[in-house]
């Protein structure tokens, strides 16, 4: 974690998840690099296809803990793999491919049918360019229409189980979407109690400078 890289990514929150009290988690979504996200090296360097494989199950499981071993997703998310130089695609690609086409019955939202991720290269949050082969990432199926900020900040204001955490723990680690702003706004407004929760003041204090600031 401690090497981990800040890039524009068209993340947002776009998912509705039943298991987080109706609450919204993150998604992709094409060509809108509009947030920033955080890419983190692998456990190990990905040369080969089976590299790339226990990384993807690896990662599933993460998402995933009570799936199988050797899954890479399910109906509401999947693994998707980004080649971004000749020789990763050279290597990879068409074994990937196969693995993902006989492991899943097609893609996922922004993941094709080949298990390809159809985002466009990401680049750092100060334009750097990203010596980098291979990203892999989780993607979540959206909801089927666009959602508010005022909504998404709404399905927290309406729980009382601690699912606002979620919020907090992207802002505290620089994960942030195009809608922080008015997410914030919309909360810092209702006053919820648990804005005094010392776990959150980081973020807080964070999003109130970014407010305030001209």
């Amino acid at each position: 974690m401690n090497a981990r890289i800040s890039v524009r990514a068209p993340i947002y929150y776009g998912r509705k998840s039943a298991s987080r009290g109706n609450t919204y988690t993150m998604t992709f979504r094409r060509n809108d690099p509009s947030g920033i996200a955080a890419l983190v090296p692998c456990q190990r360097e990905i040369a080969t296809i089976d590299d790339l494989k226990e990384e993807a199950e690896a990662l599933w499981k993460a998402e995933a803990p009570n799936s199988e071993w050797g899954a890479i997703g399910s109906g509401w998310g999947c693994v998707g793999a980004l080649l971004g130089s000749d020789e990763a695609r050279e290597a990879l690609a068409s074994a990937w491919k196969t693995h993902f086409r006989t492991t899943r019955t097609g893609g996922l939202s922004v993941v094709s049918a080949d298990g390809i991720l159809g985002i466009t290269w990401p680049e750092t949050v100060n334009k750097t360019p990203l010596d980098i082969d291979v990203i892999i990432a989780t993607v979540t199926k959206p909801a089927n229409k666009p959602i508010g900020a005022y909504s998404i900040a709404d399905a927290w204001l309406h729980q009382n189980q601690g699912f606002e955490r979620y919020f907090f723990e992207n802002v505290s680690h620089g994960i942030r979407t195009f809608d922080d702003g008015e997410i914030w706004q919309r909360i810092e407004e209702r006053t919820p109690g648990w804005l005094k929760f010392d776990d959150y003041a980081r973020a807080i204090e964070a999003l109130r400078a970014e407010a305030a600031a001209p």
